[in-house]
């Protein structure tokens, strides 16, 4: 899937907020270089300390917790970090 398609599923509100927040966690993941693993991919973003926690808490999430709750951030915070790192890798 491309990020446009993921983004658009993350925003929308008649989805379930996991789906969205899982949507958005993807749309961050097609972003990145693709790697044997996970976590190799997701740090080769290179992003602000901040920014690369959150994605790693939406990564455990996705790994050992989705679809149940809790959610580790809302749709919109998913949907804006996922807009941030597309911002950051298109820069790139």
């Amino acid at each position: 899937m491309r990020y446009e398609n993921l983004i658009a599923d993350a925003q929308n509100v008649e989805l379930t907020e996991s789906t969205r927040v899982r949507a958005a966690f993807d749309a961050i993941y097609c972003c990145s270089p693709q790697s044997e693993l996970l976590e190799q991919s997701l740090a080769l973003l290179r992003l602000n300390a901040e920014d690369a926690s959150l994605v790693n808490q939406l990564a455990e999430w996705v790994l050992k917790i989705a679809p149940l709750e809790p959610l580790p951030m809302s749709p919109a915070e998913a949907v804006a970090l996922a807009a941030r790192v597309h911002r950051v890798v298109g820069s790139k």
